[in-house]
């Protein structure tokens, strides 16, 4: 017989690995990521994300406005004493025209995802500092030989180092705070409020114009009007009667109980025969409501996560800038901004009905909401959604 310090005996393999998956974590759900602009670096804008509380590692994605993947420049996971994940990742952008970046973070587990969009204004951009991004260099390079030169002594010249560092922090945030106040100020008064009514030349047949041109709506059949090249003939679409050649105008538009519409701005020479696609390439800058979603009609086209139905739209054109934004007017709030491209000839407000239902009206300029400024909170829109698990 063995001796009993000899006995030993063993688990079935099956059984071993049922008992570590009782002692592993169960799958975790993160936090919202938050997403910060870190300011400039390496001829771009730094933007970092982070979300904690992930089991088991999850995903992180950096996505263009178009959807399209953009690496990380950094990547870091961490584990607390929970055993739940937290995601670090960065990312530095250098091109000017994107002005939103979407941060994703998924559990493949779960097949849950959580995503945040961050805005980048205009004057945050890399291209808005050249004179800065050339000079600061050039200056501490200055700084440096200037103090060498004066005093031989290490500790006093990494101290004037110091302070010049400092100074320059200091004068890098009271350029972006003046920044900050000419954007507020150009909201407030360089904004013309455009007086908008329709053009009955443009519209198509089934829409019938008030009075005053300040509303249209649907109707169940065409009425008889003449056939000229300046009217839509296959879609229900009419134009406004203004034309805009330079300068940043703005007009609002009540769709309260309207089922399906589309707002924006288009080329005065887009055709108006057929169906043409209401896309950037083709002359067309909107956004659209059909089945109780708002869409980016962009290529590829965008959902966009509103929480709650439009009411009034605020339409911006700044023309120079080859910007088109559109706002919710109940509450200040950004909603979406097209890709930037230079305007060429003259544009015009453009509106596109669904269905024979409610009118849409175009607020009068006097009763718009003159001296509007856009929130710091407006800028950054968050939403998460659940993923469909793949079957």
């Amino acid at each position: 017989m063995e001796p009993a310090a000899s006995l030993h005996f063993s688990l079935p393999a099956s059984l071993l690995l049922l008992l570590l998956r009782l002692l592993a974590p169960v799958s975790g759900l993160g936090s919202e990521p938050l997403v910060e602009m870190q300011g400039h670096e390496d001829g771009g804008i730094r933007l970092e994300c982070t979300s904690g509380g992930w089991y088991p590692e999850p995903l992180a994605v950096w996505r263009d406005p178009y959807g399209k993947v953009v690496p990380a420049l950094e990547e870091a996971y961490t584990a607390d004493a929970d055993g739940l994940f937290m995601v670090t990742t960065a990312v530095i952008i250098r091109d000017s025209s994107v002005r939103n970046m979407f941060c994703s973070v998924n559990s493949t587990v779960l097949g849950q995802e959580k995503e945040t969009v961050i805005f980048i204004p205009e004057y945050f951009t890399p291209s808005t500092y050249p004179l800065v991004v050339i000079l600061a260099p050039i200056l501490a390079i200055l700084i440096i030989l200037m103090a060498v030169s004066i005093c031989c002594s290490k500790k006093l010249h990494r101290e004037k180092k110091i302070l010049s560092e400092e100074k320059d922090v200091e004068q890098e945030e009271k350029e972006i705070a003046q920044q900050l106040q000419e954007e507020l100020r150009w909201r407030r008064t360089l904004l013309h409020a455009a007086d908008v009514v329709l053009d009955p030349d443009t519209a198509h047949p089934e829409l019938f114009l008030s009075e005053d041109r300040r509303s249209v709506r649907r109707g169940p059949s065409r009425q008889s009007v003449p056939d000229n090249p300046k009217r839509f003939n296959c879609q229900p679409c009419v134009l406004g009667r203004e034309y805009f050649t330079s300068g940043k105008h703005y007009w609002e538009v009540e769709v309260e109980n309207l089922m399906a519409w589309t707002l924006g701005v288009c080329k005065d020479s887009v055709e108006r025969k057929g169906e043409a696609l209401l896309l950037p390439q083709n002359g067309f800058w909107t956004l659209e409501m059909f089945e109780n979603k708002y869409r980016a009609l962009s290529s590829p086209e965008r959902i966009l996560p509103l929480r709650e139905r439009l009411g009034r739209v605020g339409i911006f054109l700044d023309y120079e800038a080859g910007d088109v934004s559109f706002y919710n007017m109940r509450d200040r709030s950004h909603i979406y901004t097209c890709p930037r491209s230079p305007f060429t000839g003259p544009l015009r407000p453009f509106f596109r009905l669904g269905s024979d239902d409610s009118p849409l009206f175009i607020c009068p300029a006097l009763t718009g909401a003159n001296g509007i400024t856009v929130p710091e909170e407006g800028l950054i829109l968050h939403r998460a959604r659940t993923l469909q698990r793949p079957r």
